[in-house]
Formats: structure tokens, C-alpha cells, sequence
């Protein structure tokens, strides 16, 4: 059987909403980090072209206010992951518990071992998308002020010298 497949077979139909909230999510963490490596490139140009106190400040702004507005969208989507893990963990136990009430006996463990296993996957799942978006973003958040750092220290060159 497919290992996809697999996947949503154990862990619920909740797998699949942490799928496509997964691809969302490094999508936009992958954007970010991009997007300040773009930046630490330009204050590169502006440093070597000797640019204005307004052009720093310009730059200064537009680092933070993306990265704010990305920050924010990053953060709820890492939010969102681990609470859809437990959505699954909910459901698997709700599963376990009606194959304990249908089949009485003769069945239950078999049934309470299956759903215990939905549990586990989809609680797991929804740490191992959220864990890593949360390194990257603490990663980004590093980039991000290491490149203010850069343009304070150019905007103070720049003041003392005029």
C-alpha cells in the first residue's frame, strides 16, 4: 500500500486537513526565509552604495512589517497544527469507545487498539508539522534581527557623519 495512503488510513481522516495545512505552512515559512536572505542582500547594496538615512529607515520598515505580517500567519498556522492533532486524538478515542459499545467483549481490544493507534498518529502528526515551523521561524525571527541590527549600525555611520 502506498505510504500516504497508509498514513491517512492510521491516523484519520484528520491526517489529511494536517497535510494540506503542513504544505501551507512551509510554504510560507520557505517564502520567509527567502525573503530575508533577498533583504540581507539589498542592505548589502545599500552599505556598498553608501545609501541615505531615509533609504535605511525605508528598508528598516519594510523588514519588519513583512516579516510581522508573515510572523503572524506562520504562528497561527503552527497553532493550528497541534490542535488538529488533537481533533484526531478526540476522534480516535470516540472511535475506540463506540468499538468497545458495538461489539462488546469479543471484539474490544481489537477495536480499543485501533483506535488508540488513530490517536497516536494524529497527535504525532500535528507535533512533527508544528516543531519544525516552529525552529524555522525562531531561525527567521534571528535573520530578521540580525539584518536590523546591520542597518541601525549603518543608520548611526550615516548620522555621524553628516
Amino acid at each position: 500500500m502506498n505510504p500516504l495512503r497508509e498514513l491517512v488510513a492510521s491516523g484519520g481522516p484528520v491526517i489529511l486537513a494536517i497535510m494540506a495545512l503542513s504544505v501551507l505552512l512551509y510554504e510560507r515559512c520557505v517564502y520567509l526565509l527567502l525573503f530575508l536572505r533577498r533583504t540581507r542582500r539589498e542592505i548589502g547594496t545599500l552599505v556598498a552604495a553608501h545609501a541615505g538615512v531615509g533609504a535605511i529607515r525605508g528598508k528598516e520598515h519594510e523588514l519588519h512589517d513583512a516579516f510581522r505580517e508573515q510572523r503572524l500567519a506562520i504562528g497561527a498556522m503552527i497553532t493550528a497544527a497541534p490542535l488538529l492533532g488533537l481533533l484526531g486524538t478526540v476522534m480516535g478515542m470516540i472511535a475506540a469507545f463506540d468499538s468497545l459499545a458495538a461489539h462488546g467483549r469479543q471484539r474490544s481490544m481489537e477495536g480499543l487498539a485501533h483506535g488508540i493507534s488513530e490517536v497516536l498518529v494524529a497527535t504525532e502528526s500535528g507535533l512533527a508539522v508544528a516543531i519544525p515551523a516552529v525552529i524555522l521561524l525562531y531561525f527567521a525571527h534571528r535573520q530578521m534581527e540580525k539584518s536590523l541590527e546591520k542597518l541601525t549600525v549603518l543608520e548611526a555611520r550615516l548620522t555621524e557623519q553628516t
